[in-house]
């Protein structure tokens, strides 16, 4: 139901992590992310969990660095399901038409600094001699996607966030965005206006065997 924006999610959060080397495989995306403690990542939805987990499970990497991402419905029966690979959280895969965006201003004494690529759009919000909030949004054909929304805990609570996510919108220039939200930022991007399309359970193989 959601593969579409799945897929633009996928490709744009790719883009703005600089993770360039993915493919398809039975239907699964194969995102070779080559960290350390995450070597691949498997985005899937819930039709295809069953090859996503075979595919972590059979692969060659060191236990708990295959990472999955899998839209769901249900993600504690999902989470069951996919047992013995390990749960370690729910996130929200969200969208906006970015028309609609709400807009809040950078609050003093606190300043904005943005810097772009043709595809990767960066944020910066100082203030009091440092960095404040950080964020990126990359823009492909395939629509916008924001991505490591971060407010340091010094300056959390003064509308730093949504200032932010004010400058990646306008300086987008694409009409729709996409993103995957914690549970901690999901209010602030509904406060926005974005749209929760379906949950995204993160597991990965079990450090334990």
């Amino acid at each position: 139901m959601h593969e579409e924006a799945l897929t633009r999610w996928q490709r744009g959060w790719s883009a703005a992590r600089g993770w360039t080397d993915y493919q398809q495989v039975d239907d699964v995306t194969v995102v070779r992310v080559g960290e350390p403690e995450r070597r691949v990542e498997y985005v899937a939805t819930e039709a295809q969990a069953t090859a996503a987990a075979h595919l972590a499970l059979t692969d060659s990497n060191p236990p708990g660095t295959s990472w999955l991402a899998i839209t769901t419905d249900d993600p504690a029966r999902l989470a069951a399901n996919l047992k013995p690979l390990e749960p370690l959280r729910t996130e929200w895969l969200m969208t906006i038409t970015l028309a609609d965006h709400a807009s809040h201003p950078v609050p003093p004494p606190y300043t904005l600094e943005l810097s772009a690529t043709p595809s990767i759009i960066d944020a910066q919000i100082y203030g009091y001699g440092e960095i404040a909030a950080t964020g990126r949004m990359s823009v492909l054909h395939t629509g916008a996607v924001a991505d490591q929304i971060t407010t340091t805990p010094a300056h959390r609570h003064r509308g730093l966030a949504r200032a932010l996510m004010t400058a990646l919108a306008r300086a987008a220039q694409t009409p729709t965005a996409y993103l995957s939200a914690s549970p901690a930022g999901r209010p602030l991007y509904e406060s926005l206006g974005w749209t929760t399309l379906t949950p995204l359970l993160v597991a990965r193989t079990s450090t334990n065997y």
